[in-house]
């Protein structure tokens, strides 16, 4: 006797549920094709993300909308995880042009003359935003599909509670996963400056570095993910380096900075990154 298939389903039987034909309905997959800063998903999580991405998704060079179609708007999230993470529906109203002058609100790309599509926000589905994630397939090039003709697996659905935070002698993980945090951990390493140490991933080189000033740990963490190099003259010579980062001190946001600059030397010294790493100074 064989063994009998489970059904898949798919975001097409999520629409069906909530009484949207997919036939009316257009998926549409943002992701970036270049490595430009922020990327999409990191605005998405900024505090104006939605409405970054939101005018984002209303720009666009090529007639992609007709009036009355409803787009299903999924973002990118960053690697390992590479998910089609679903964050909204929106219906198109209307059809008009960028006018001069218009500027791309996440690159900030001249858009003057392009397609700008008004899309009004639906709340049907919104208790999957952020949670629900499909499997795209192989066509990740077509970023705009049609729903009914390409049913799309539903790959995962998340709890709403983010996992609990690891605490900070535990925290570790790869620079390029930084913008795709959950949030409370986001907010965990915003309340707190410290020391932080970078490992290359293929030399095992490290790097002690300190949020300080202005800067929260999440600040300098993010500056890290979107340059490679957070504005440090020796790791702006290694291009393409891959780094693992984790928290060595935390210190209250009220210390004065020379103390900070006092206790980073000092795990300079314990961790000999002048004399072995990638500390100059």
């Amino acid at each position: 006797m064989g063994r009998q298939e489970l059904d898949v389903i798919t975001f097409n039987d999520i629409l069906r549920s909530e009484g949207i034909d997919p036939t009316a309905v257009r998926l549409v997959r943002h992701q970036d094709t270049a490595r430009r800063e922020p990327t999409i998903y990191a605005a998405w999580r900024s505090p104006n993300g939605r409405h970054l991405v939101e005018e984002y998704q209303r720009i666009q060079a090529r007639n992609v909308f007709r009036v009355g179609d409803v787009v299903a708007s999924f973002v990118v999230t960053p690697r390992p995880r590479s998910e089609t993470l679903f964050i909204g529906i929106y219906r198109v109203i209307a059809i008009g042009k960028c006018e001069p002058g218009a500027r791309d609100p996440i690159y900030g790309d001249d858009v003057a003359g392009m397609n700008r599509y008004d899309l009004t926000y639906e709340s049907s589905l919104e208790r999957y935003q952020e949670r629900l994630s499909i499997e795209w397939g192989a066509g990740t090039r077509a970023w705009v599909q049609g729903a009914a003709r390409r049913p799309k697996p539903i790959r995962a659905l998340a709890d709403r509670e983010d996992p609990p935070f690891p605490g900070f002698s535990q925290f570790c993980l790869d620079v390029d996963q930084v913008p795709g945090l959950y949030a409370s951990w986001q907010q965990r390493l915003r309340e707190v400056k410290g020391i932080y140490v970078l490992v290359d991933k293929d030399t095992g080189a490290q790097y002690v570095g300190s949020a300080k000033g202005e800067e929260s740990l999440l600040a300098r963490f993010m500056a890290y993910a979107q340059t490679e190099h957070g504005g440090n003259v020796e790791l702006r010579r290694r291009k393409g380096a891959r780094y693992q980062i984790g928290v060595l001190e935390i210190v209250n946001l009220a210390l004065p900075d020379r103390r900070i600059e006092e206790i980073e030397a000092g795990w300079k010294r314990k961790l000999l990154t002048r004399e072995f790493g990638l500390n100059r100074n």
